[in-house]
């Protein structure tokens, strides 16, 4: 069986389906064209039980017919993606061997409840190598959608006007924040959006500019809490959640944001310099030390550090 997935505004498209290998792979990319979804779309292998597919044949034979799936995938020149749940993957399928070939690939559900769920439990978070999409729910707001959080940024050739021409390109999906904030809201609606005094939604007190990035500090039916007496309607932008402020252990992006920023040989404050950053430019690191992260890059074979408090992250 295959069902698609309906992008949603400003994500990439994706196609999902039970795989029998090979055949269904093809037959996957074969309707992917007739949908019209473009070469470099990601296309995601789902391996769950049921609908005919049966996950436990043995970690060798189902890791060889995932595989062979994302080979056609790949060779009709979509992106593969591999999903199914944490438990699955890490105990009835070797999917090391999968990120080995396909690098950060892996699409994982992890979730205490199938109950409605508002914002992701991080306690949840799949601790795992080639991680891309933590789904952290499949009953979103009540609304038995998924919820699904890009632990990585997700790059395909597409030219994102043949996606949606009408999208102002200042309009970003990786807003930049401190490394200790959690959640963030973005003014998406152009016009702007309102700010009330309450999650009632009723009284307006001013009004917030598009593509302005806020603290989100709590949710209530829909509305998010900026502040004291400070509310706005969700659906006026886009939030993002970062598991970087509470999982040290993961990597991401960082980006310079002050002049005469250095990287450091040790993670604390007194630490010597390496060289210098340059200012406005993004970084990946591996790994996060308190404030300091630790550049996927290292120095004459020695780790560096830049500062959290000079250095945000690109959600």
């Amino acid at each position: 069986m295959m069902t698609q997935r309906e992008p949603k505004r400003k994500q990439l498209p994706l196609l999902h389906y039970w795989p029998r290998a090979k055949t269904e792979a093809e037959f996957a990319c074969k309707k992917a064209v007739e949908l019209g979804l473009p070469k470099g779309t990601y296309l995601a292998v789902d391996w769950e039980n049921g609908s005919g597919n049966n996950i436990y044949c043995g970690v060798s034979s189902s890791t060889s017919a995932i595989l062979a799936a994302m080979a056609v995938i790949k060779s009709n020149g979509y992106v593969p993606l591999f999903y199914s749940g944490a438990s699955a993957m890490r105990n009835q399928v070797d999917y090391r061997s999968i990120v080995t070939a396909y690098g950060n690939c892996l699409w994982v559900a992890s979730y205490p409840t199938i109950a409605a769920v508002n914002s992701a439990n991080m306690a949840y978070f799949p601790s795992m190598d080639g991680v891309a999409i933590w789904q952290f729910t499949s009953n979103y707001r009540g609304l038995n959608v998924d919820g699904n959080i890009n632990v990585l940024p997700l790059k395909t050739s597409l030219n994102p006007t043949s996606l949606q021409k009408d999208v102002n390109k200042k309009e970003s999906i990786h807003p930049l924040a401190k490394w200790d904030i959690e959640r963030v809201f973005v003014v998406t609606n152009q016009k702007g959006c309102n700010l009330y005094d309450s999650a009632n939604l009723k009284n307006i007190i001013r009004s917030l500019k598009y593509n302005t990035i806020w603290k989100v500090l709590d949710e209530k039916g829909g509305a998010l809490n900026l502040g004291k007496n400070q509310w706005v309607d969700g659906r006026a932008g886009i939030t993002k959640s970062n598991p970087i402020a509470t999982h040290d252990n993961i990597g991401g992006r960082v980006k310079v944001v002050l002049p005469n920023i250095h990287a450091l040989y040790h993670p604390t404050a007194n630490s010597k310099k390496a060289y210098q950053l340059t200012t406005n430019k993004v970084y990946r690191f591996v790994s996060r030390q308190g404030r300091f992260f630790e550049l996927a890059e290292k120095y004459h074979g020695k780790p560096v550090y830049v500062t959290g408090n000079r250095a945000f992250v690109l959600f």
